[in-house]
């Protein structure tokens, strides 16, 4: 009788090696290296498991929206499975609880929140960024914990959007998939710059100017670039906020839309400092 083959254990994505190879490299960021790496591996593990989405609007339609400059996936049209939300509510909170972000009190409140039977209501009024409160909330944790909640479905959502209407006409300072704010740029071995969804990781390209007040008068953009060339920060001051940016072509490598913010969070207390 054969013996079963030991089973081999699967890697882990590289958004996950490199955070915690920051941890080990620069003590400063371990907590936040750790933080991120226990986050993004506990939304890895509901993204591998959950069916692909599909976003029922033809493509014609889709092609409609961008002309109009209106996001693609409007809150309804793409699959959740509130059970996976609810799960991941509970679970991203624990982190969270275990790394002293939040009180014990703070985290039953939250995970009181995601057994409400209203949870899909809250979750719509934070994708169309009506609101992000919640009452007993004195960290003010509930949008962080419902974005990573709901990261696998928009993450998935923004692939297979992508996948069937091309963005190069969407110019905005939006995302076009789910209308949030970018997070984070990258500059391509072209020279284009491509602006990153803070939550669903859709990724498009900008001309140029603020992305967040729509500024282009280069008098008021200043740009500052790290000693290795590999990041760049462009500062706004007409309305005094800053998007940071991956060079790929001096970093040898792609945008890891998980790593590259938090590798960052220097250039965050740098911009501060000097304010």
């Amino acid at each position: 009788m054969s013996s079963r083959p030991p089973s081999r254990e699967r890697p882990a994505p590289r958004d996950i090696v490199e955070l915690r190879a920051l941890a080990t490299r620069q003590p400063d960021l371990a907590a936040a290296a750790a933080l991120h790496a226990e986050l993004v591996a506990t939304v890895r593990r509901v993204e591998a498991r959950i069916a692909t989405p599909s976003l029922d609007v033809p493509d014609d339609l889709l092609r409609t929206r961008l002309l109009r400059g209106v996001p693609l996936a409007s809150f309804g049209e793409f699959a959740i499975d509130w059970s996976e939300v609810r799960l991941l509510i509970r679970q991203v909170t624990d982190v969270l609880r275990r790394m002293d972000l939040v009180d014990q009190a703070a985290s039953q409140r939250l995970h009181a929140v995601g057994r409400e039977a209203g949870l899909p209501d809250r979750a719509r009024a934070w994708y169309d960024q009506v609101t992000t409160a919640v009452e007993d909330d004195p960290e003010g944790m509930w949008s962080e914990v419902l974005q990573w909640s709901l990261k696998p479905f928009l993450i998935r959502t923004a692939e297979v959007v992508t996948r069937r209407v091309s963005l190069d006409e969407w110019r905005r300072g939006t995302c076009p998939v789910c209308a949030a704010e970018p997070e984070f740029a990258v500059i391509t071995p072209s020279g284009e710059r491509h602006l990153l969804c803070g939550r669903c990781h859709a990724r498009w390209p900008f001309d140029g100017g603020c992305p967040y007040c729509g500024c282009t008068d280069l008098s008021q953009l200043r740009t500052f670039a790290t000693a290795d060339r590999v990041y760049r920060v462009t500062e706004c001051r007409a309305c005094g906020r800053y998007l940071k940016a991956l060079d790929s072509q001096a970093a040898g490598r792609a945008l890891l839309p998980f790593y590259d913010p938090v590798a960052t969070l220097p250039l965050d207390a740098a911009m501060m400092q000097g304010r």
